[in-house]
C-alpha cells in the first residue's frame, strides 16, 4: 500500500483540520507543508504532537458527543425538552440515511491518520543528546497511545461489546500507515482484531513514554490507565487489575480530598487528573466560546447558558440516603421564582469552567481519565479474580473520599457500578459500563416524568442485543468509501 503524505499545517500549534463534509480518509489540506519538512526539528515535532489532541477535545468528540453517548444514552443525563440532536442520542433514534448529525467516525479517523503520519515520519528526525532521544521517543509514544485511544473509541461506539460475542462483530477499519483514500480499500475488521491493535499500540507506547506529568498529553501513566480500561472492557480482569494497581501505587497522581473535590473541577493539572485535554481561547476550539460544547448545555446559572440537559431523577436519587456525599453538592436547583432560568429543574454544576484561566462554564478541560477510575477498575477486576478483600478496599477508598462518614461495605459488582455512576456523571462512562457487562437500560415515564424515552414510541428497555446500541455508518461515509460494511439493523 503506497504511503500517503498527510500534510500538516504548523499554524497556532495545531494540525490542519479536516472538513466535516469529507470522508474519513479525505483529509488533505490545500495550503500546507508536507510532514517530512514540517518535522525538521524536535520543536516542529512537538507542534505536530500537540495537533494529535485537537480533534479529541472538539465538541464532536470529547467536548460533547462522546460524553453524550456515554451519559445520555444511559440513565445519567437526558434532554430537558424533546427535540434536537440530544434527543436523537437519548432515544437512540438514529437513521443511517439521515445521519448528518454525527461526525464521530470521520473525527476518529482524522485523529488516527494524524497519529499514523507522525509514526511514519518521526523516525527520520535526527537527534543527538540523550534528552533529545527521550523527547523523540516520548513523541512517538504519544502517537501510539493516541491511536490506541481512538481505535478503542471506534470499537465501543461502532462495535458491539467485546464480551457479547468475544469480539466477533464489526469494528474498525485498521489502518496503521498514512494511506491514500483511493488505495485504502480495506473492509472493517472485527472488534477482537480492533482490540488486538489497541493493545499492541499501548504496548508499543509504554516503553517510549515519559513517566513525568505532562498535562494535556499522554504520558506513561495515562497509557497504563488506558490499558487497564481496555482490558476491563475485554474481560481480561487479571491484566486490568495489574495495570490499574500500578497506576494507583506507583504514579504521581492521587485523589483530591473530600474538602477540595468541588473546587477540583475548576483547576487545571490537578494530581487526580491523569489525562485532561487543554481548552484555551487561543486554541483551535469552538470560536464562539464553547457554545456547542456539552458544558454550555448542562449549565443553568447564567442567562446565556444552554440549560437544555439535566441529570436524571435516578442519578439524583442515588444520594437520597447519603446527603453528606460531596457529589450530592453538584446538584443545584433552578427555582421557578428566583432561579436564573426559572425552570424549576435540578441541574448539574460539576463543570464550573477552568478558573485557573479565568473561564466561565463554557470552557472546561475534558477530564478524560482520572485516578479514581484506576481505583474502581482495580475494585471490579479484583472482584472478578477472587480478590474480594482488595476489591472492597479500593471501593471503600472512593466511597470514603466522597463521604468520610460512609461505612465500609463488602464489594459487589452492583456496588462498584453504582459508585462508577455516582463518580463519573458527565464523563462518558455509564452507557458503556452497562453494555460491556450485558446489562439493561430501562426508561420509565411513570417513574420519572422527564424520562420520555420510556414510552411506547421509543425502545424503553434494551440490552446489548438491541441493534442500535451501536452507531450506524452514515450514507455519506459509505458512498465515499464503499468497502465500509454497515452495522446490523441499519439500511445498507
Amino acid at each position: 500500500m503506497k504511503k500517503y503524505i498527510l500534510n500538516i499545517l504548523i499554524v497556532a500549534g495545531v494540525l490542519a483540520g479536516a472538513s466535516s463534509c469529507k470522508g474519513f480518509l479525505d483529509t488533505v489540506p490545500t495550503d500546507s507543508v508536507v510532514a517530512k519538512t514540517a518535522m525538521a526539528t524536535l520543536y516542529d515535532a512537538g507542534i505536530v504532537v500537540n495537533g494529535l489532541y485537537t480533534d479529541i477535545k472538539y465538541y464532536n468528540y470529547y467536548g460533547r458527543d462522546l460524553m453524550y453517548m456515554g451519559d445520555m444514552r444511559a440513565d445519567n443525563l437526558y434532554p430537558r425538552v424533546i427535540g434536537g440532536q440530544s434527543a436523537t442520542i437519548y432515544t437512540l433514534e438514529y437513521d443511517s440515511e439521515a445521519n448528518t448529525y454525527f461526525n464521530l467516525w470521520s473525527n476518529l479517523y482524522t485523529t488516527i491518520m494524524r497519529a499514523n503520519t507522525l509514526i511514519a515520519n518521526i523516525e527520520a528526525l535526527e537527534v543527538g543528546s540523550s534528552s533529545e532521544i527521550a523527547k523523540k521517543n516520548d513523541y512517538l509514544g504519544q502517537a501510539y497511545a493516541v491511536r490506541a485511544f481512538a481505535y478503542h473509541d471506534v470499537a465501543r461506539l461502532y462495535g458491539y461489546p467485546y464480551l457479547k460475542d468475544n469480539g466477533a462483530s464489526l469494528g474498525a477499519v485498521i489502518l496503521t500507515e498514512p494511506t491514500a483514500p483511493s488505495e485504502a480499500k480495506l473492509p472493517r475488521s472485527t472488534v477482537a482484531e480492533t482490540y488486538a491493535q489497541v493493545i499492541k499500540d499501548i504496548e508499543a507506547a509504554l516503553p517510549l513514554l515519559s513517566k513525568s506529568k505532562n498535562t494535556g498529553h499522554f504520558n506513561y501513566w495515562a497509557a497504563r490507565l488506558l490499558q487497564a480500561r481496555v482490558l476491563l472492557y475485554k474481560g481480561d480482569y487479571a491484566g486490568a487489575y495489574t495495570a490499574a494497581v500500578d497506576v494507583v501505587n506507583n504514579s504521581p497522581y492521587s485523589l483530591v480530598s473530600n474538602a477540595n473535590y468541588i473546587d477540583y473541577w475548576g483547576h487545571e493539572g490537578e494530581n487526580e487528573t491523569v489525562l485532561e485535554l487543554i481548552v484555551t481561547t487561543q486554541g483551535d476550539i469552538d470560536s464562539d466560546g464553547g457554545f456547542y460544547a456539552m458544558f454550555h448545555h448542562l449549565w443553568f446559572n447564567d442567562l446565556n447558558a444552554g440549560a437544555s440537559v439535566i441529570p436524571t431523577k435516578k442519578w439524583r436519587e442515588l444520594f437520597k440516603d447519603t446527603p453528606n456525599d460531596v457529589r450530592a453538592q453538584m446538584i443545584a436547583y433552578d427555582d421557578p421564582t428566583t432561579g436564573v432560568k426559572k425552570t424549576g429543574e435540578y441541574w448539574l454544576k460539576k463543570f464550573v469552567g477552568n478558573k485557573d484561566r479565568g473561564y466561565t462554564f463554557r470552557r472546561n478541560n475534558p477530564h478524560v481519565m482520572r485516578i479514581s477510575e484506576a481505583y474502581l477498575i482495580a475494585a471490579e477486576a479484583a472482584l472478578e479474580t477472587g480478590k474480594a478483600g482488595e476489591a472492597s478496599n479500593y471501593l471503600n477508598i472512593i466511597r470514603k473520599r466522597a463521604d468520610p462518614d460512609a461505612s465500609n461495605v463488602t464489594a459487589t459488582l452492583d456496588l462498584i457500578q453504582t459508585e462508577r455512576q455516582k463518580e463519573f456523571i458527565g464523563e462518558g462512562h455509564r452507557f458503556f459500563d452497562i453494555m460491556r457487562r450485558g446489562g439493561t437500560i430501562t426508561r420509565n415515564m411513570l417513574v420519572d416524568e422527564h424520562d420520555y424515552a420510556g414510552t411506547s414510541q421509543y425502545k424503553a428497555s434494551f440490552s446489548w442485543d438491541y441493534d442500535k446500541i451501536v452507531l450506524p455508518i452514515s450514507s455519506n461515509e459509505r458512498t465515499i468509501y464503499p468497502q465500509l460494511q454497515q452495522n446490523p439493523g441499519y439500511k445498507e
